[in-house]
């Protein structure tokens, strides 16, 4: 059996985001290619901004996109205890010292380094404080924190399985905070990012970190944090970041948005979001696009990871999701289809035409947010009030002047559906031919005319689809409907 464990460890302050899911995806093919185990930790020592329900609706995402998690889901906020008592091994061995430091002060000094051309480090001053020096700061209110001694001369190495190896210079670290003083408690420290992570990943024999690139520069830190704690050091992978479809950084637009959000309001399916979140960053030797969960599994290679940022694009995400609609059962995009639609408030299953149009629409629509317009023309009062509406605004109505201008194709298609008895796409196609010999019009000319009269639109689905799905006497209704309409302006 496999010795690989992977985490993921997010913060339960928000909602994930796209680029937290594509990480946990990422953790989570891992594992299941090479036979190891995921762990789901949640960062919460964060006690202002942490919400248990943040770390309730990580895990239903998570159950959504199919991620599974072989231990856990371990709080930090529990695990105080263990922090502390790694702290006292750090103290002991001398790696550690109490920074009295105030963020004004720190972030005077940043502005400073800046101003100078240098890059901005803790100048580990509280390394030398006298004791006066510290009474005075108590004295103020100053409640302290602790950092960590970077005593490293040499490189420090990072093995990384998608950068290689990579060298940071110990100078230019400078002494980190890996405790802080506990908001709630006057005499308690709580761990930082840091802390928490090495000293879990230590205790979980996490094997390999699979995070962001955004992470790469707290690697060196928490290397010298694994040594000075005793513990192996995890193979590192960090992933390029994902950025929107100009290159801008993914947040401006999509950074903030909820799974639920692609799921609930876009009407994505999870198959298909879980299947473009693995080629964001990722790429397959074989240049497939489409994925079921099982195939991913057995593809995924990290080794294949991409150095650069990864570009997100809706209409990527909207194709792909259109191949995997049409990779659903019957049964199983129905089921989907009727709860979407009943989840906005419409009441589909009542409509006996209902079912078939849906099977119909199944190859037509990327998304399920598509349906409500899609099946919109069923409704007649809504077909009448788009009618109004078209004839009210005149010439500068699309609807409006494509009945105008072919009032002599809706006259002949009038005539030709009252001398047939035929119905759905047989009378369709008895009715084009007619046409065809009984006006002059051809093409978009031809066919927009009865597009328009029947749905009240000038696009939408397959026009021979609408006579399948609705019947002789509607269909002759309309035309005379649409016909009056455009008459009485």
């Amino acid at each position: 059996m496999s010795s690989i464990r992977v985490r993921f460890a997010p913060s339960p302050t928000g909602y994930l985001h796209l680029g937290n899911l594509r990480t946990a995806l990422f953790n989570d093919l891992f594992a299941r290619h090479e036979g190891g185990k995921m762990i789901l930790r949640i960062e919460d020592t964060d006690t202002v901004r942490s919400k248990r329900e943040y770390g309730e609706a990580i895990q239903r995402d998570l159950e959504s996109l199919g991620i599974r998690f072989d231990e856990g889901p371990y709080y930090q906020s529990e695990r105080i205890s263990i922090y502390e008592e790694h702290l006292r091994q750090l103290e002991k061995k001398g790696n550690v010292y109490l920074c009295y430091c105030t963020q004004d002060e720190l972030e005077a000094r940043r502005r400073e380094a800046l101003a100078m051309k240098r890059p901005p480090r803790y100048d580990n001053r509280c390394r030398t404080l006298t004791d006066e020096e510290r009474r005075r700061r108590i004295a103020q209110g100053v409640r302290p924190t602790l950092r960590f001694k970077v005593e490293a001369t040499e490189p420090i190495l990072v093995e990384d399985v998608i950068r290689g190896e990579i060298k940071f210079d110990p100078q230019e670290i400078g002494d980190f905070v890996i405790m802080r003083s506990d908001p709630d408690h006057s005499n308690r420290f709580l761990p930082t990012f840091h802390m928490s992570v090495c000293v879990d990943d230590g205790l979980m024999k996490i094997t390999h970190v699979i995070r962001g690139e955004d992470h790469l520069s707290n690697s060196p830190r928490h290397v010298l944090l694994f040594r000075a704690l005793g513990f192996p050091i995890p193979q590192f992978a960090h992933l390029s970041l994902i950025h929107g479809p100009g290159g801008e950084p993914l947040s401006k637009r999509y950074g903030d948005v909820s799974l639920s959000d692609f799921i609930e309001n876009k009407g994505y399916i999870p198959e298909a979001i879980r299947n473009y979140l693995a080629l964001l960053g990722w790429s397959p030797k074989d240049n497939r696009e489409i994925f079921s969960m099982t195939e991913l599994e057995q593809s995924f290679d990290l080794r294949n990871a991409t150095h650069h940022a990864a570009i997100f694009t809706e209409q990527k995400l909207t194709w792909i999701n259109s191949e995997h609609l049409k990779m659903l059962s019957e049964a199983d995009y129905l089921k989907r289809a009727f709860f979407f639609l009943e989840r906005r408030g419409i009441g589909v299953r009542k409509e006996p035409k209902m079912r078939e149009a849906l099977a119909i629409l199944k190859s037509d629509i990327h998304r399920f947010d598509e349906l409500p317009d899609a099946l919109s023309f069923f409704d007649e009062e809504a077909y009448r009030n788009r009618l109004k509406r078209s004839v009210a605004a005149g010439d500068q109505d699309q609807v409006y002047v494509i009945l105008t201008e072919g009032r002599s194709v809706l006259e002949a298609a009038q005539e030709a559906v009252q001398q047939s008895s035929s119905e759905g796409e047989t009378l369709f196609l008895e009715l084009t031919e007619t046409l065809k010999h009984r006006v002059s019009e051809k093409g978009k000319k031809l066919f927009l005319p009865l597009r328009a009269a029947l749905t009240g639109e000038p696009h939408g689905i397959e026009l021979k689809r609408i006579f399948q799905l609705l019947d002789r006497q509607t269909i002759l209704g309309r035309i005379g409907k649409a016909q009056e309409f455009v008459t009485s302006k």
